[in-house]
């Protein structure tokens, strides 16, 4: 019998040819971002879809690069046809393993973002040159489906990686606030300044850096002004999209510790001129922690930094390539202290008074840190009550997260008290005689030197 011979299957890349390409500036992917920023401080896109928009060019333009040699982008121009596209986006998945959904809003955005510049800039349209098919995802879901190949020992590997990277240390945190005393002292700038607020809510509120970088003083509606950041109230109300409720149920209002609110006035007073406007509206806080975190990027002159790892003991422990902490990281050790703390305070009066006793009081303290950290489960806790607005709940609530707070700082001390502003730090050590004991050894410390 004659045996039957099947025909070779083409690989994928095959049916991209280069006879369609477009050339393009560089500096057009610029131009885009910042019609994204403008966009987004006018109220036109919303936190996630400028999230998505500029992430996924990013992430486009990073893999393009890679995969183009120097030479061909020295001029700022680059040459871009579909097969590089495709190579691009394989790079992308096999390093870093997107979800099918991410992977899925990556490709639609990038090609949104390449449709407006070569229609806007070059009366192009992307059907015509590159194609649309490229950006389909079918394309590249054979990708996605490679992990499921992996070794059992190098899915365990994995496995430890991750439940390593939950535990967050106290000394890590400290390191981490002695470092931004660092920034502080080497590259004093509103940057840096922004990074410091940042981080002091980000620590006292375990809130996302999308959470974060949404806040404004107040947001205008028509001809009426609100308050996101009630500083009277002592209140936040993080806006959170991962509850996945309706629009007017994305609010969890939050009760802020008075260190926060001191440090919240502080900083709108001498830098804010207009409360309506984004505090921060950077395109990611998660890579502006990333960058300014990390020592090699915070100081890019190799003698500065080799002359900070000298000086400071401590910071032999960090790799320079690598970021001291994160937004995720704090997040995690926010976590952690609570849910630590939530066995300490099981039998005080304010606790028994709001939850009751033993393993139920216990469960819905649990529920009410996850409502603490924005978190889907536990956002049915006290459904039918205000937790700001009913007083009979609400100054029990307030005094609550001050206990939790508390303990929180009491643990950070003294290297809290370098990332402080003179006012806040000169009201702690004049009203809180506890911290007094910490003054000694501040005052022969490099970094609390230049702050008096």
């Amino acid at each position: 019998m004659r045996r039957k011979v099947f025909s070779h299957q083409k690989d994928s890349l095959e049916s991209f040819t280069d006879t369609d390409a477009v050339i393009i500036m560089l500096s057009d992917f610029d131009e885009y971002k910042e019609e994204l920023v403008k966009q987004r401080q006018n109220g036109q896109l919303t936190v996630g879809a400028f999230q998505n928009k500029s992430s996924a060019i990013n992430v486009f333009i990073e893999y393009l690069l890679k995969t183009k040699n120097p030479e061909q982008t020295a001029n700022g121009e680059i040459k871009i046809t579909a097969r590089d596209v495709y190579v691009a986006f394989n790079e992308y998945i096999k390093e870093r393993r997107p979800a099918r959904h991410t992977l899925q809003t990556y490709l639609y955005y990038t090609r949104k973002a390449l449709e407006h510049i070569l229609l806007k800039k070059y009366n192009l349209l992307l059907s015509k040159t590159l194609g649309i098919e490229v950006f389909d995802i079918d394309f590249y879901l054979t990708q996605l489906s490679k992990s499921t190949l992996r070794s059992k020992g190098s899915q365990l590997k994995a496995f430890k990686k991750k439940e390593e990277s939950k535990v967050i240390s106290d000394e890590r945190v400290k390191d981490a606030l002695k470092w931004l005393a660092i920034l502080r002292q080497e590259r004093d700038s509103m940057a840096v300044e922004k990074l410091r607020l940042a981080t002091l809510i980000v620590l006292l509120t375990g809130a996302r850096g999308t959470e974060v970088n949404d806040l404004q003083f107040e947001v205008r509606v028509n001809e009426e002004v609100l308050k996101q950041i009630d500083l009277r109230k002592g209140i936040i109300y993080f806006h959170r999209k991962k509850l996945k409720a309706d629009d007017d149920k994305n609010f969890t209002p939050v009760f802020i510790h008075p260190l926060l609110i001191e440090e919240l006035k502080i900083f709108k007073k001498k830098h804010i001129l207009d409360p309506t406007q984004p505090i921060f509206g950077y395109y990611s806080l998660d890579k502006t922690f990333k960058n300014f975190y990390t020592p090699n990027r915070a100081f890019k002159k190799r003698t500065q930094l080799e002359n900070l790892y000298r000086k400071y003991e401590w910071l032999r422990n960090y790799e320079p390539q690598k970021p001291i902490i994160t937004v995720k990281m704090f997040r995690k050790y926010f976590d952690s202290y609570l849910q630590d703390k939530i066995f300490e305070l099981t039998g005080e009066r304010t606790v028994t008074t709001l939850f009751g006793k033993g393993l139920e009081a216990l469960d819905k303290m649990r529920r009410y840190k996850n409502y603490l950290l924005g978190r889907a489960e536990g956002v049915d806790f006290l459904h039918y009550i205000s937790i700001t607005e009913d007083k009979r709940y609400s100054s029990k609530l307030k005094k609550l997260n001050k206990m939790l707070i508390d303990g929180l700082i009491d643990k950070l001390m003294p290297e809290l008290l370098y990332v402080l502003s003179e006012e806040t730090r000169t009201k702690i050590l004049s009203n809180n005689s506890e911290v007094w004991k910490f003054s000694e050894s501040l005052s022969d410390s490099p970094l609390y030197s230049h702050y008096g």
